[in-house]
């Protein structure tokens, strides 16, 4: 599957021998490459060669994955979902108060959890839709929900 235009972005880190990007920078996994080749992740970060001969390390700062920081030498380099509010990005968290339905609330809940990230992390849609969705999925789910509760007598 080809990788659309937002999902690769390119990272500025002047000195860096060849082209280092980002793969994955709209989802919640993501991958650095140098030159279209993945790099491993070691300690925390990825060794990128610099022209001089040396290397550096590209560090992520960040709990939550997809919404973490690339910083090299003490410089921002990409902020993943930077462009998602604060409110976004808690509102991603609204379907885990599903958990009270049980197992299949709890199950319901990590599904919606993700599917919020992916919505908050699309620079494509307006704000708007970005803090809608989230509120709409977890009525729609406890909706589902209760019925379910209800129907079983």
């Amino acid at each position: 599957m080809a990788d659309t235009p937002t999902t690769t972005v390119p990272l500025d880190i002047p000195g860096a021998r060849g082209t280092v990007a980002l793969k994955g920078a709209d989802g919640i996994f993501y991958s650095v490459l140098i030159d279209g080749e993945p790099v491993k992740r070691r300690k925390g970060g990825w060794a990128i060669p610099m022209r001089k001969g040396d290397t550096s390390k590209l560090e992520v700062r960040g709990i939550l994955s997809g919404f973490q920081t690339l910083v090299m030498d003490g410089r921002e380099v990409h902020r993943m979902g930077g462009h998602a509010s604060t409110v976004e990005k808690a509102l991603m968290f609204l379907p885990l108060i599903l958990v009270v339905f049980g197992f299949l609330g709890a199950v319901l809940a990590v599904l919606l959890f993700f599917m919020n990230v992916l919505a908050v992390k699309n620079p494509l849609l307006p704000r708007v839709a970005r803090i809608a969705i989230p509120i709409v999925n977890t009525i729609a789910g406890g909706v589902i929900l209760f019925v379910l509760a209800n129907m079983g007598g």
